[in-house]
């Protein structure tokens, strides 16, 4: 994507534009001054000096813009504003007038300086301005010499005139003509105000892009222009435009020397080594001080001259493209000869001076590349050094593998599509270890992922790398619930001979077998060994965390994430982070770490969109979005189910859309809206529905249960519950069975209280937290409806401890609800009316729902009364407090209560 031109308005920078507006309404005042705008290039100074200009209509402005081209040229800037007041020099003494028609003229020799400053100062403060002046003098770089001394002259002395001088520099005026000039120093901008202006300047572009062009942009606003956002590299190496680049050298060209050097070696030194090391060992010491500072004038570096940087690698790769080839080539030769022969950073720089084929120093790149994302560029390097296009192939599809893991998807493809045009398909298919398959789970169809990944892990002649496809394409057939996909994989992986392999697969089997097909049960005294056995051979081939937790496993499958996550982080592998990330962020979920879920779930998010992995993303909206349900943040649960639902259609990602209605479902069950959860809850395991998927469905079986008899259809209930004791029985998951049980007392009134009591008494029951609290909350308004208030009360009073722990606020506020429905009726009375105290317990709630706007069937499904009974009770509520419709209710205060 391009640069589509300045945005309408200016975004950020309200400090600098207060600071600019303080100014001028000074010089409204009577009292003028002058202020230096300083920065590096593209970082926005121009936008300011327009949006104040513009801003200021009652201020006279005259413009001064330089060209480069004329900076040896005398007065040539100043020439610029004379024109425009040539009318207003006769009225200036004659020996000043002179000096002013001579710089008009362009006499040879011309006036002398101070002479010139003079006049023009007395030019600007003469009677016939009758508005405030402001002079504007942008690229003050291309000012010749003559004219910034006598602007800066003339700034220095406005002070008591309704004069404004503006000057947009690069360094800042601690020396120079605008040396005791108030500085204004012009930042980088904010990474919110940065995605504002690229959402601005892109329109369209998507919110993971908008991220990736943040980071790469380094909050320079021609940068974040320019960037190629929808397409391009916004790691590794970041782009640069051709409007910056050209800002770049023309920086570069006015600097000296001694310092342009020290800018372009720390530009060219490998961000994996010691600059300052570098950079010393390449240039000589004499005159250090002076050379830092004039770059620490700049803004370019950061740290101190014992340990320079520039600030960003934006500004990196911007003073690197824009030096010229000359000064590229002494940087990295010099480099090449401060490190030590035959070493990376040495074979780098020799390479970086080579603009043929060389096999040599190819092969030399491939050999000594790191492991990770720091392989991407040197590897690249070696392919364009090689002369065999095979050798080419090879270290291109590396180098794609190695973008792939170091968290960048976009490089990765087009590395890949590099590397397969060059030879056939099959050798980049090997040297890629099938990454093709890879990538298009990651974004595309999984269906399609699944065959490109069976159909090249045979190709494969290393057995572990067969086991990553076998892996990938396992999770790819289990998302789109596709059980045919599933057991062709597992085929295929029993015929694989990687080491370690056939011990654990009877249990890999068992765990991803379809729900039906007839399987045991796996010992639980040995799930963390055989855990540990499992990731020793390929950690994907741990079930999904939707899949453990229907298998009861989660809490040693929680100790074997929280493991790779440690070694993801230490190894800087991206994506396996990430993917950690959000199968860590289910696993908290169950186990009621639910701060440290959507932490997790957040940088989950945060870094898979930058990738380009939606599966991962996928995953790690679910989880947000089912944290947002059990917590009531409406506006959440819809931004993040909708974003889910819109990319798991075209994907078939099952998993991923029965996950967003499940999140959708349980929002509206804890509203009231039992119709609609069970509408939308029924859909799970609908055959053929593309947001059906089993696992989900049966996790989300205690949801569906309620709605169901909430909303009096109990044979949708029947048919979950029979699921919730078939899979019981299959696995002796407890919390199928403590599950089960809860499903049967909201079914089966008369056995219920036996159901509940065999829930709270099932091995393991609290280890789930949230589903523990609402095993009491269920069984204390059982109670409460057969007037065993006592007994109702304890069951409430460890339900709201726990969901408020958790922080579930829709169930905290239906739990107290029903606490203070267990008290007396005066007691009840506080704040809502005397006449309250006349209502029964049952009228009290029916009120209470009734002015929350819920209709009689609601109201009856929460209740478990028919309609009837709930307008029987409605007409005793209005009789008894005076009231005729559910809007006086609300009035009187009996929402929510």
């Amino acid at each position: 994507m391009t640069a589509s031109g300045a945005p309408a308005t200016l975004v950020g920078r309200q400090a600098e534009v207060a600071a600019l507006t303080e100014v001028l309404d000074r010089a409204r005042r009577g009292a003028g001054g002058a202020l230096v705008l300083w920065g590096e290039p593209g970082i926005g100074k121009t936008a300011l000096l327009d949006h104040v200009t513009a801003l200021s209509p009652d201020i006279t402005s005259w413009a001064v813009r330089p060209s480069l081209c004329e900076s040896a040229t005398p007065f040539a800037g100043l020439y610029t504003l004379l024109r425009q007041v040539e009318h207003l020099i006769g009225s200036l003494p004659v020996s000043q007038a002179a000096a002013l028609r001579a710089v008009l003229a362009g006499a040879a020799g011309g006036p002398g300086r101070l002479l010139t400053a003079v006049a023009v100062l007395s030019l600007l403060s003469a009677p016939s301005l009758d508005r405030p002046l402001l002079i504007v003098v942008d690229d003050a770089h291309r000012l010749d010499a003559d004219t910034a001394f006598v602007l800066g002259f003339v700034a220095r002395r406005v002070r008591t005139d309704p004069v404004v001088v503006l000057v947009a520099d690069h360094d800042a005026p601690t020396g120079g003509p605008w040396e005791g000039l108030e500085p204004l120093p012009v930042g980088p901008l904010t990474d919110d105000d940065a995605a504002l202006l690229v959402t601005a300047a892109h329109p369209g572009i998507d919110g993971a892009a908008v991220t990736r062009a943040v980071d790469a942009g380094g909050g320079n606003p021609l940068a974040l222009h320019e960037l190629p956002t929808s397409d391009g590299d916004l790691t590794g190496t970041v782009p640069v435009g051709p409007r910056l680049r050209k800002a770049f050298a023309e920086r570069l060209q006015t600097m000296q020397p001694p310092a342009r050097e020290l800018l372009v070696l720390l530009a060219a030194a490998r961000s994996d080594g010691d600059q300052l090391t570098l950079a010393r060992s390449a240039r000589p010491l004499d005159g250090e001080q002076p050379v830092w500072d004039e770059t620490a004038r700049s803004g370019l570096l950061a740290g101190t001259p014992d340990r320079p940087a520039l600030r960003h690698p934006v500004v990196r790769a911007a003073v690197y493209a824009g030096a010229s080839p000359t000064d590229r080539g002494t940087a990295h030769r010099h480099l090449a000869a401060a490190l030590p022969p035959g070493g990376r950073g040495y074979l780098w720089h020799r390479a970086a001076t080579v603009h043929d084929v060389d096999e040599e120093i190819a092969g030399a790149l491939e050999r000594t590349s790191p492991a990770g994302a720091g392989a991407v560029e040197i590897l690249r390097r070696a392919a364009e050094l090689s002369p065999d296009p095979a050798a080419a192939t090879r270290r291109l599809a590396r180098a794609a593998v190695a973008a792939w893991h170091g968290g960048d998807a976009t490089t990765a493809r087009r590395l890949l599509a590099d590397a397969r045009s060059l030879t056939d398909e099959d050798r980049a298919t090997r040297a890629s270890r099938g990454l093709r398959g890879v990538l298009e789970l990651a974004e595309g169809s999984l269906e399609r992922a699944h065959r490109s990944l069976t159909r090249d892990l045979v190709e494969l002649d290393d057995p572990h790398s067969g086991v990553e496809l076998g892996v990938a394409a396992l999770h790819a057939g289990w998302s789109a619930a596709r059980d045919d996909l599933v057991r062709e994989t597992l085929a295929r992986l029993a015929n694989l001979a990687a080491p370690g392999l056939p011990d654990v697969l009877p249990v890999v089997r068992t765990w991803w077998t379809p729900a039906t097909d007839p399987v045991g049960a796996v010992p639980s005294a040995d799930l963390g060994d055989i855990m540990a056995r499992i990731a020793g051979v390929e950690s994907q081939l741990l079930p999904a965390s939707l899949l453990g937790l229907a298998w009861g496993i989660d809490e040693p499958l929680a100790d074997a994430v929280h493991t790779l996550l440690n070694r993801h982080r230490s190894h800087a592998d991206r994506t396996s982070l990430a993917a950690a990330l959000a199968r860590s962020a289910r696993l908290d979920i169950a186990a009621g770490r639910w701060d440290a879920a959507r932490d997790a779930a957040a940088e989950g998010l945060g870094s898979a969109e930058r990738i380009g992995a939606e599966h991962i993303a996928a995953e790690c909206r679910s989880c947000l979005g089912w944290l947002a349900a059990v917590r009531g943040d409406r506006d959440d649960v819809e931004t993040l189910t909708t974003r889910t639902l819109e990319l798991a259609g075209p994907r078939r990602d099952r998993a991923a859309g029965a996950s967003a209605l499940w999140s959708r479902g349980m929002t509206a069950l804890g509203a009231g809206r039992a119709d609609a959860a069970l509408d939308l809850l029924s859909r799970l395991d609908e055959r053929g529905h593309p947001a059906a998927h089993p696992v989900v469905a049966l996790l989300a079986g205690l949801d569906t249960v309620e709605a169901a008899v909430q909303a009096r259809r109990p044979e949708i209930g029947e048919r979950r519950a029979a699921t919730l004791d078939a899979w019981a029985r299959r696995t002796g998951a407890p919390w199928a069975r403590f599950t089960a049980h809860l499903a049967h007392a909201l079914l089966d009134e008369p056995t219920a209280e036996r159901s509940y009591r065999a829930a709270l008494d099932e091995p393991g029951a609290s280890r789930r937290p949230f589903d523990h609290a609402r095993a009491h909350l269920l069984y204390g308004e059982w109670l409460r409806r057969q007037r065993r208030r006592r007994d109702a009360r304890r069951q409430l009073d460890a339900a709201v401890e726990m969901f408020d722990a958790l922080g579930a606020r829709p169930m905290i506020e239906r739990a107290r609800r029903e606490q203070r429905l267990t008290t007396a009726p005066a007691r009840r009375a506080h704040g809502a009316g005397t006449g309250a105290a006349t209502l029964t317990a049952q009228e009290f709630r029916v009120a209470q729902l009734a002015a929350e706007n819920l209709t009689n069937r609601e109201i009856g499904a929460r209740l478990r009364i028919s309609d009837r009974t709930v307008g029987h009770h409605l007409s005793h509520v209005f009789a008894k407090l005076g009231l005729r419709s559910r809007r006086d209710l609300a009035a009187a205060g009996l929402a929510g209560r």
